[in-house]
């Protein structure tokens, strides 16, 4: 075994008490974080000394950071444990963030906070001074009834002090009204009791920046996402069929790439040479598999993930349901050529029993007015990617939405 694996190894067995246990098997693989920075994670199978090899149960799962051996994930299967409990908290909520501040070296308060607090677990949430960031963070804790800990995770990026453009929250309902009209939007809802479309007025969520005149999609978090909206044509279909290939989604990497911590494929940026080409496969994928649809579809995005390039193609015609057909097209990058697709088109048949939606009764105004007094701006710190940092934005949300027929208030989160 390599040297840095040992030390690793080695590391690990002390650190998480599991000096009666033995290395089964190990992997690396990789990961990209919100700053496009390459992550290399080695991931360990530990076999308690004295049980069979062909039962699982107390085994040992972990997880290190192969570069700073930041502790990321620990599970001990079918919630056995063999380990030190000398090394581990007891269920008791103030020992387990003693615990996770000790291991992670974070803070409660300052960086993570407890957003969940149910029998045997405990689920905490990244801060900055006790509010929530974007994308999140989490922690999350389980214990098995012995009070053992059985499971530990962290997940996502915890901000440091030097990452956040520290400001007081300033939004007011006067400062983000005109925002929350403008986000005031009428979509069809899937309502099985009635069977039908119900149209109804809501909010859509996003990020209002703290002076009230900038937005943050919640989809801003896809990093390498290109955005485009090129309607796509074609004079004539292709008669061929269309073969999909198995992809291979493994992000499993070997020794040699972590020691020179080789990039992560998805870091490269996505470039106008991959935009026109992407282009031009998703033309040549719709022709064959929908060869009648000239003008009916629209590239929307293409992005990185997994090692390949996606191309996200949504209807050009657009529509107001909540639930929106899309076909993600994923081409090889080093060839461009289409290898497999997602369409969502199975999900959306789930839905095909349902009777169109009446035509709306009261207009966007009138419902604004309703909504109004419903609608809320909770602090969070949003990291703006063109900026680089942290910045203190409003999540503008509202819970309750209306029914354009009716004018009735409907809680939402029924639906």
């Amino acid at each position: 075994m390599h040297q840095k694996l040992e030390e690793i190894v080695g590391y690990a067995q002390k650190k998480l008490g599991l000096n009666d246990y033995s290395l089964h098997e190990h992997t690396l693989y990789r990961e990209k974080d919100i700053f496009n920075n390459t992550i290399y994670i080695l991931s360990m199978e530990w076999t308690p000394n004295n049980t069979k090899e062909s039962s699982p149960a107390g085994n040992a799962v972990v997880e290190l950071n192969f570069h700073t051996k930041a502790v990321k994930r620990i599970v001990f299967v079918q919630n056995v444990t063999n380990a030190d409990s000398a090394v581990y908290p007891s269920a008791d909520k103030e020992n387990v963030i003693e615990w996770i501040e000790e291991l992670t070296d974070l803070t409660f308060g300052r960086q993570f906070l407890l957003i969940e607090d149910e029998e045997d677990v405990l689920s905490f949430g990244a801060a900055v001074d006790n509010i929530p960031v974007a994308p999140p963070g989490t922690i999350h804790v389980e214990f098995n009834k012995d009070g053992q800990l059985c499971m530990f995770s962290i997940d996502g990026h915890f901000p440091e002090e030097d990452e956040i453009s520290w400001e007081p929250f300033a939004l007011t309902p006067d400062t983000y009204e005109t925002t929350a009209r403008k986000q005031c939007q009428l979509v069809e809802m899937p309502d099985e009791e009635q069977g039908k479309w119900l149209p109804v007025y809501g909010i859509e969520e996003v990020y209002l920046t703290n002076n009230g005149k900038g937005v943050i999609p919640f989809d801003a978090g896809l990093g390498s996402m290109v955005m485009n909206e090129t309607v796509l044509t074609w004079d004539a279909p292709v008669n061929k069929a269309f073969s999909n290939v198995e992809v291979d989604f493994s992000t499993e990497a070997v020794l040699e790439q972590a020691l020179i911590n080789e990039p992560h494929p998805d870091t490269k940026p996505v470039s106008e040479q991959d935009v026109d080409a992407c282009e031009e496969t998703a033309v040549g994928f719709l022709r064959m598999v929908y060869p009648e649809d000239s003008g009916k579809w629209k590239l929307t995005g293409i992005y990185r993930s997994n090692g390949y390039l996606f191309a996200e193609l949504w209807p050009a015609a657009g529509t107001s349901r909540v639930i929106k057909r899309k076909i993600k097209l994923i081409i090889d990058p080093g060839t461009y050529e289409a290898v497999n697709y997602i369409d969502n088109d199975r999900l959306l048949e789930m839905f095909g029993h349902l009777n169109k939606a009446a035509e709306a009764a009261i207009s966007k105004e009138e419902a604004f007015s309703k909504l109004r007094e419903h609608v809320e701006a909770e602090p969070v710190y949003v990291y703006d990617q063109e900026q680089g940092t942290y910045v203190m934005c409003g999540k503008l949300d509202c819970p309750y939405g209306i029914d354009a027929v009716t004018g009735e208030l409907l809680l939402l989160g029924a639906f």
